[in-house]
């Protein structure tokens, strides 16, 4: 992408006609994204998928202290594979839910 810089003796840069029609039509491109993902998790079996995907992340993170490599290996083979149907179906990985910490004044 090309530096733009405002013309002489204005403070900002306005820009093109294209460049708007750029960035409504990835705007457009998002929203139908996000809509189809929104069609997607309505399905019960993708529900289930996302929350075996957060049991698999909370698994994986416990199983560092473990020494069976074998299960270890398993279970992020099992995560690697949800996660690449999450991002083949234009949704975001899911994240693993975590304890709130108190705000701090």
């Amino acid at each position: 992408m090309t530096e733009r810089k405002p013309k002489p003796g204005k403070q900002r840069y306005r820009r093109t006609d294209e460049e708007l029609i750029q960035d409504l039509q990835k705007r457009i491109e998002d929203l139908k994204n996000r809509k189809a993902a929104k069609e997607i998790k309505k399905d019960p079996a993708s529900k289930e998928a996302t929350s075996a995907f957060r049991a698999l992340t909370k698994a994986v993170e416990k199983s560092k202290d473990s020494s069976d490599a074998a299960l270890k290996r398993a279970l992020s083979e099992s995560q690697r594979i949800l996660a690449e149907y999450f991002e083949s179906m234009g949704m975001k990985v899911p994240k693993a839910r975590k304890p709130r910490a108190r705000k701090s004044k």
